[in-house]
């Protein structure tokens, strides 16, 4: 026969249900604390933030980056078309200024320009026959009584005359230019499409040639963002980093001024600042990367604490020094201000230990 299960059992599952859900709440509030809690466990204090005061340089500086370049390189090329016979020079050599460094084939150009002059003699002739015919004599047009037809007849036969001696002029000049000739002191740092045997095409002209820097006059352009452009001065010093030598630093003052900006791909502009620097008995490449810190100003021996520290308040500077375990309020007189540390004029003494306190709460 089926009996009723007793009113006992179904008290004791109740209270055990009633345990289980009070200290899932209990545990739930003790985590919630722990979260709310800014450092570690239950009652344990939050550690102040500190730092002393120090005594020490400060500079305010302007960064950029930049690269290597020659003020002094030329870029040699060939102004026509012909056969390279000879080059004289390879990427690395020493090279001195009027120095020969290659050749084209001299007898076609020379034949060119014996051609040209033949060409204006018999021009020449022509000319001076058309003045005799119609006894001009050397006369200028004007003064010589003529028809309008034998005006145009005397005209173009002096066009034709100054055409053939331009002509001349011209395969003159490339005959001269057929020899590459190096303007300046340097060294060969590219030699393309040079090669002898080969013919230059006026397709490759453009692309040929050989390119001669003058290493003792490396300077490094700097781009200075627009909004730093007025914190620049010629002769202004300079500290350069240089990416290939991440040991060492460079010093160099400012040589030159950009007078037109840059447009970046991110809208803005920048303005190139050229700097003379000493290279510290290193050898340096043209277009070696590195970034600069222009000095705008700079104080020695100055109390300096981070920036972040001092606060605002009824337009004072405030900062906290600790006093007995606790922030106490000090009003003081700022200076130099940098990107991250401040100088201290009046108020703190050296390694006196400060507070930092957010929103200017203790």
């Amino acid at each position: 026969m089926f009996k009723k299960p007793k009113v006992s059992f179904f008290i004791e599952k109740a209270k055990r249900k009633k345990k289980l859900i009070i200290g899932l709440a209990v545990l739930l509030f003790l985590g919630f604390i722990f979260v709310r809690r800014p450092s570690g466990l239950l009652g344990e204090k939050e550690e102040l933030k500190t730092t002393k005061v120090e005594q020490k340089a400060l500079r305010d500086t302007v960064s950029a980056s930049g690269k290597i370049e020659a003020e002094n390189s030329a870029k040699l090329h060939f102004p026509t078309p012909a056969k390279v016979v000879w080059v004289g020079a390879k990427k690395g050599d020493t090279v001195k200024k009027w120095q020969s460094l290659a050749s084209l084939d001299r007898r076609q150009l020379e034949k060119n320009l014996k051609k040209k002059l033949l060409d204006y003699m018999d021009e020449r002739w022509d000319f001076e026959q058309t003045h005799d015919d119609y006894d001009i004599d050397g006369r200028p047009l004007d003064a010589v009584i003529l028809t309008d037809a034998e005006k145009r007849i005397a005209e173009k036969a002096q066009f034709s005359l100054d055409k053939l001696v331009l002509d001349v002029e011209i395969s003159d000049l490339v005959l001269k230019e057929s020899v590459l000739v190096s303007p300046i002191s340097g060294t060969v740092t590219e030699v393309e499409g040079m090669l002898a045997g080969d013919n230059l095409i006026a397709a490759t002209l453009a692309t040929s040639h050989i390119k001669v820097v003058d290493l003792s006059s490396l300077k490094f352009v700097a781009q200075v963002d627009e909004v730093d452009y007025g914190k620049i001065e010629v002769g202004q010093k300079v500290e350069i980093a240089l990416d290939s030598f991440s040991d060492e630093t460079f010093e160099g003052a400012v040589s030159y001024i950009g007078k037109e900006g840059v447009k970046t791909a991110g809208g803005g502009v920048t303005i190139p600042i050229e700097i003379d620097f000493n290279q510290n008995g290193n050898e340096f490449a043209v277009g070696l990367n590195g970034d600069v810190e222009f000095i705008v100003e700079e104080k020695e021996g100055v109390l300096v604490i981070p920036k972040e520290y001092v606060k605002t308040k009824n337009s004072d500077g405030i900062v906290y020094v600790l006093k007995d375990g606790k922030p106490e309020e000090r009003k003081v007189k700022t200076g130099l201000t940098t990107l991250l540390q401040v100088e201290i004029i009046e108020g703190l003494t050296k390694d006196e230990e400060i507070v930092l306190v957010k929103n200017n709460k203790k």
